[in-house]
Order: C-alpha cells, then sequence, then structure tokens
C-alpha cells in the first residue's frame, strides 16, 4: 500500500513540549442529562482559569456502557491544573459532579506526538 504524502505523519519527541493532559473517566450514576449540563456549568469555570487551554467531553459509543464517559483537558502545565482545582467555586460545582458520577482522573505529560502532514 502506497501512502500518499497528503496522509505521511511525522513523529516529534513531545517531552519539552510543556502542555499536560487531564483525563477524567465518569460512570454515571444519576440522569446523563443531567450529568452533561453540571459538566458544562464546571467546564465553564475551567475554561476561565488561567492556564486552560482545551477539553473534549465524549460518551462511549456502546450503547451497554452509555454511562461513561471520558473528558480530556490540556493545561499549559501542572500548576495551572492544581491551582485551578483550588480556585474559589470550583468545589462547588465538583459536588454537584459527583453527586452524578464516580470518577477517576489522572494527569499526563507528553512524550511523543505524531502529526499528520
Amino acid at each position: 500500500m502506497t501512502v500518499s504524502a497528503q496522509d505521511a505523519r511525522t513523529r516529534y519527541d513531545a517531552t519539552a513540549k510543556g502542555v499536560v493532559t487531564f483525563v477524567n473517566t465518569f460512570t454515571v450514576t444519576g440522569d446523563p442529562a443531567a450529568f452533561e449540563q453540571v459538566f458544562a456549568d464546571i467546564s465553564e469555570f475551567m475554561a476561565a482559569q488561567p492556564g486552560f487551554l482545551q477539553f473534549t467531553l465524549s460518551k462511549h459509543v456502546d450503547p451497554a456502557r452509555a454511562n461513561e464517559y471520558v473528558n480530556i483537558a490540556l493545561w499549559t502545565d501542572v500548576q495551572a491544573w492544581k491551582d485551578a482545582i483550588a480556585a474559589p467555586g470550583f468545589d462547588d460545582h465538583a459536588v454537584k459532579l459527583r453527586a452524578l458520577a464516580t470518577n477517576v482522573a489522572n494527569l499526563y505529560e507528553p512524550r511523543l506526538e505524531f502529526v499528520k502532514a
């Protein structure tokens, strides 16, 4: 199979990139629509914090696992994320989210990056 120039990918060492990835998996125990609304509210709060870059909330595609979500957010650095979760008002949002879901949260640093040319 021939790979066109358009499909070529370039691999980069991303260790010096500095950005951190926050991955938060949720198992929704309450109403999914309510969870998504509460998540939207906390996302507006987080997006206003210094160091926030972007996020994506995704729902599992398997209907049997429709109560599973994952949030992937990018932050400029670990300290910015720590400051955001310590900011006044964060706990008020988090309590509402935890009433509707359980979660597992982790931070990751870049190692490799592939970019489509």
